[in-house]
């Protein structure tokens, strides 16, 4: 048992440093410590903890999960709300981390693993920003560099591990402070320079969150102000910078119409175009779900719906989707308002625990309440939840937030 443990943590600190390089190697090595860890009786053991320490978010999870089983049955396409299921299993992992890391030192093993493939990653984009390694993800290129992550992902991940860092050098001191505060201003450095918007917003707005939880605990309002400035400077510099066209363009789309818009790809504006593709799927979205305003499609339906409406793209062509890259949207026409529902009291149980857990004495400090923070934002233009990097990101901090949880637990109370 004490020899299995060992290779569950092992596991997960593997998971955690390929995590930002390799979609299968992380996932070989999180499914290895899942299996290990239901089989040795971990998975048990840290499932009865978060009953015992989190049941309001326990039950929100459990019938989320049962809504996403249950709406197979009336999904006209069950193969892809198989796919949709399958997507989630990742979730079944917290528990695995709640038992395993609830000793400090392997907590902090697993951050510091975590960190170091981060670290790391912002080199591999570096190299990969002056064409010394070539990427083949989804937006991801030497113009767009976000490794292997790819745009989409790349602000929610390097946006809370930043905040993080910001938070972890407002307790550290000497050279220590400088190296964590040097290494989250180049990550809202490579965040700006991406193109995904959405990651500006959840960089920013974390870090203001970060700042003002340590100063309503601990004051220090000079230091604080002397941080706050830096960031605002940095985040300014590249908002103007490499960020302002697609700033500029993401307002514009709000107030051009889209045939005006058909000639703008061509003049650069390709950000314009991006942003109201968004909201073309934000639109047909909401009239699927107006056609089955109480049971929506299913947990599979959402392809089958998209095509019956017989969209067309700016060159005339069909045009379909198989998620309107905004988390609510996509459960209100999945599950309809229950679905909405569900989703939106997933978040505040999330929140709630989070603003419960901001103890800034220890490393994980207010990671558990940044990670949930960062899904709801960050769902507002993507399926958050259903992301590999997000979600699986999310799943990590949460479970080793609970972890920390269940080690200050009294005597008794595991």
């Amino acid at each position: 048992m004490r020899h299995l443990t060992l290779v569950v943590r092992s596991l997960l600190c593997i998971a955690a440093l390929a995590f930002p390089f390799s979609v299968a190697a992380t996932n070989v090595a999180l499914g290895l410590a899942l299996a290990a860890g239901i089989l040795s009786g971990l998975w048990w053991r840290g499932a009865c903890a978060c009953w015992r320490q989190t049941r309001l978010l326990v039950v929100i999870a459990l019938a989320y999960a049962l809504l996403i089983l249950f709406g197979l049955l009336w999904s006209e396409d069950k193969g892809w709300g198989l796919h949709v299921l399958g997507r989630h299993w990742f979730w079944l992992l917290v528990p695995v981390l709640v038992a395993v890391l609830a000793e400090k030192r392997w907590r902090r093993n697993f951050l510091v693993a975590l960190s170091t493939g981060l670290g790391l990653n912002l080199v591999y984009c570096l190299l990969q920003m002056f064409g010394y390694v070539v990427v083949t993800t989804d937006g991801s290129s030497a113009s767009d560099a976000t490794g292997h992550i790819g745009h989409i992902g790349f602000g929610f991940v390097y946006g809370i591990w930043a905040a993080w860092l910001l938070h972890l050098g407002l307790r550290l001191g000497g050279w220590q402070r400088w190296l964590v505060w040097g290494l989250a201003a180049w990550s809202y450095i490579m965040v700006f320079a991406a193109q995904g918007r959405s990651g500006y917003l959840v960089a920013a707005l974390l870090a203001f969150v970060a700042l003002v939880l340590w100063f309503r605990q601990r004051g220090g309002w000079r230091l604080m102000l002397a941080l706050a400035g830096i960031m605002a400077l940095a985040i300014t510099a590249f908002a103007l910078g490499p960020g302002k066209e697609r700033i500029v363009g993401t307002m514009k789309a709000f107030s051009t119409a889209y045939d005006a818009q058909l000639n703008l790809l061509d003049s650069g504006e390709s950000a314009t175009i991006a942003t109201h593709e968004r909201l073309r799927m934000w639109s047909a979205s909401l009239k699927i779900w107006r056609e089955s305003p109480f049971l929506g499609v299913g947990t599979g339906g959402m392809p089958a719906a998209v095509a019956q409406q017989k969209l067309k793209d700016r060159f005339g062509a069909p045009y379909t989707f198989v998620h309107p890259h905004n988390q609510y949207l996509l459960n209100l026409v999945r599950w309809g308002v229950l679905g909405l529902l569900l989703l939106l009291a997933l978040f505040f149980a999330w929140l709630r625990e989070g603003s419960r857990q901001q103890r800034l004495d220890t490393e994980i400090g207010p990671l558990m309440l940044l990670s949930g923070l960062a899904l709801a934002i960050h769902g507002l233009a993507s399926s958050s939840l259903e992301e590999h990097f997000s979600a699986i990101l999310a799943v990590l901090l949460l479970g080793a937030s609970l972890s920390e949880r269940i080690d200050k637990a009294p005597a008794g109370r595991p």
